[in-house]
């Protein structure tokens, strides 16, 4: 059993970019980060980019001592709480950033037990034999929305309030990570991606399928969906991020 991943992190139409992925993949398991800071707040990329890194940094120290204790959930949302106090030091240390802040969406797997876990609208999509089994809910006015049945889920992209978000990393009040655990093992034909708003808003859930099933590579994969929002895309449009990841024999 063996995981292939492939990633982009691209500006898109504004001046600078402020997500950031990070990731860290073996043979018996791994850490996959994509953070997005949030664009109306100055110093927005250090909060992702330090997220992103110390994430992966914490897997992997809990790792090299007990790769069993490395997925489990307490473990998991201790990654991204140590993350959010290590962005918190940064705005101290630095007042220029004092309002900086980012979402984070985490995959951690051993190939037997896998926690996804996130804050914001960073997104995670779990696929098995390419159909989609779970994705995971915005913390966003618009998923609210959907959640009191005013508008359905699909229509998250175009609403007003898709942008507006309930829970974010380094912001004053840390609210902690939702966490889905799956204890059961991973198998070929099984998908992740880990992907920003920037993406998920123009690749739409029944084309990560198709793409995925037409692909025998997350490379040629992702390739397939960056086609689709390229074609859809407007100028300014925001910056976009990735990753795709595989389960193959290994």
């Amino acid at each position: 059993m063996k995981l292939l991943t492939s990633s982009i992190c691209k500006q898109g139409g504004r001046e600078y970019n402020q997500d950031y992925l990070d990731q860290i993949v073996e043979d018996d398991g791994a850490c996959l980060v994509v953070c997005d800071g949030l664009g109306s707040y100055y110093g927005s990329e250090v909060a992702s980019r330090t997220c992103a890194m110390h994430i992966v940094e914490a897997y992997t120290q809990v790792k090299k001592v007990d790769r069993e204790r490395a997925v489990k959930p307490e473990y998991c949302q201790s990654y991204i709480q140590s993350a959010h106090n290590r962005v918190v030091d940064e705005k101290e240390r630095n007042p220029k950033i004092r309002s900086s802040c980012t979402t984070v969406a985490c995959v951690t797997t051993d190939f037997n037990t896998t926690v996804i876990s996130h804050i914001g609208d960073t997104r995670v999509y779990f696929f098995k034999q390419n159909k989609l089994h779970f994705q995971t809910k915005d913390h966003s006015l618009s998923q609210i929305a959907v959640e009191m049945g005013k508008i359905p889920l699909r229509d998250i992209r175009t609403d007003k309030d898709q942008n507006k978000l309930t829970r974010v990393l380094g912001s004053d009040y840390y609210i902690p990570p939702d966490c889905d655990v799956y204890g059961s093992p991973l198998l070929p034909g099984d998908a992740f991606i880990v992907c920003t708003d920037g993406f998920w808003e123009y690749v739409y859930e029944e084309e990560m399928e198709e793409d995925l099933a037409s692909s025998a590579t997350p490379e040629e994969a992702l390739e397939k969906m960056e086609n689709r929002l390229l074609e859809r895309v407007t100028k300014y449009n925001d910056n976009y991020t990735a990753i795709v990841a595989m389960v193959k024999e290994g």
